[in-house]
């Protein structure tokens, strides 16, 4: 007995990682997500840190802080040390300025990578009067006090802001429209299906159910390429006469001031964790789109997303 248990253990640590003796590390890490647990940040989140405890050579604990709408764990990553012991969930943050919950900037934090993108998209009833895309934004154009669009959450977030934009680049006076925030994707696609609202905005996988069931119809989708198991669904950017890139994206960042070396050690590790066939196969089984975008093409997301979002909630009406 006593001989097969060393045996054991000697085999455990003949197949540890390589990456546990290069580790920088000597105790365990933390990553903050923002949200609270069972949601798609914290489950995409969960993928990744088990990917990365290995590449890493350190436990890691995920904590949630989902209070104010993510507020607490944002402020919290905003406030750590930055010696890469803790890390935290970045996502579409710019609006909380413009509704006065808080005032979080790109420099406030050392972009790391991006791991996960799921594209918005514009839905209607099954009866919907809507048969494309192009009649439905003609008609908004035409009269848009006529007209509720669903935000599924809270309004001024990462699904209706994309769309918001794609409605402003076509001329709709988008401050007019009927911006009715919900309680998340699923009671605002039922509310959809009832007649409630005339449109919804959430992602394609979160609306795949009702779709199956024939209760709502995609009218278009703002991904530049076909989103994996809807290919059918038209993309918005052939309608207004160029790409579009719209929806949620979920990133690592440490807060600023990390050094480059310590954000380069978490970048290689995220790059080999989003490629590893285990991630991508939670990843798929969750319906969440797999995106990789290093420290740098993250830094100019970040920027991009803040004008962006100034620009769109400044035209809703928001910041006044």
């Amino acid at each position: 007995m006593f001989r097969a248990i060393v045996a054991a253990a000697v085999a455990a640590i003949l197949v540890t990682p390589a990456a546990w003796a290069e580790s920088p590390f000597n105790r365990p890490l933390t990553i903050i997500v923002p949200a609270g647990a069972g949601g798609g940040g914290d489950t995409t989140t969960r993928l990744l840190a088990r990917e990365l405890e290995t590449e890493l050579g350190q436990p890691i604990t995920v904590i949630n802080q989902g209070q104010g709408g993510g507020v607490v764990g944002l402020t919290s990553l905003k406030n750590a040390a930055p010696d890469g012991y803790t890390v935290g969930l970045l996502f579409p943050y710019a609006g909380y300025a413009m509704t006065g919950q808080a005032d979080f900037k790109g420099t406030d934090f050392s972009p790391i990578g991006v791991f996960n993108g799921d594209s918005a998209a514009i839905l209607v009833a099954k009866d919907s009067p809507f048969a494309d895309l192009k009649s439905a934004l003609d008609a908004m154009k035409a009269d848009p006090s006529k007209y509720k669009i669903h935000c599924s959450g809270a309004c001024g977030s990462v699904w209706d802001i994309p769309v918001a934009g794609m409605l402003l680049d076509y001329g709709v006076d988008v401050s007019k429209l009927i911006w009715v925030p919900g309680q998340g994707a699923a009671s605002g696609l039922t509310e959809l299906a009832s007649g409630g609202v005339d449109f919804q905005t959430a992602s394609l996988p979160e609306a795949a159910a009702m779709i199956a069931a024939d209760a709502v119809r995609p009218l278009a989708v703002l991904s530049p390429n076909p989103v994996a198991g809807f290919e059918d669904v038209p993309l918005a950017g052939a309608v207004v006469g160029k790409p579009l890139d719209g929806g949620t994206w979920r990133a690592l960042g440490g807060p600023a001031g990390m050094s480059p070396e310590m954000v380069k050690v978490w970048e290689d590790a995220m790059r080999k964790a989003v490629e590893s066939p285990r991630f991508v196969e939670g990843m798929q089984q969750g319906n969440f789109g797999r995106r990789w975008l290093d420290a740098t093409q993250l830094k100019a997301l970040m920027d991009q997303h803040e004008a962006d979002t100034k620009r769109i909630m400044t035209a809703l009406g928001y910041g006044k």
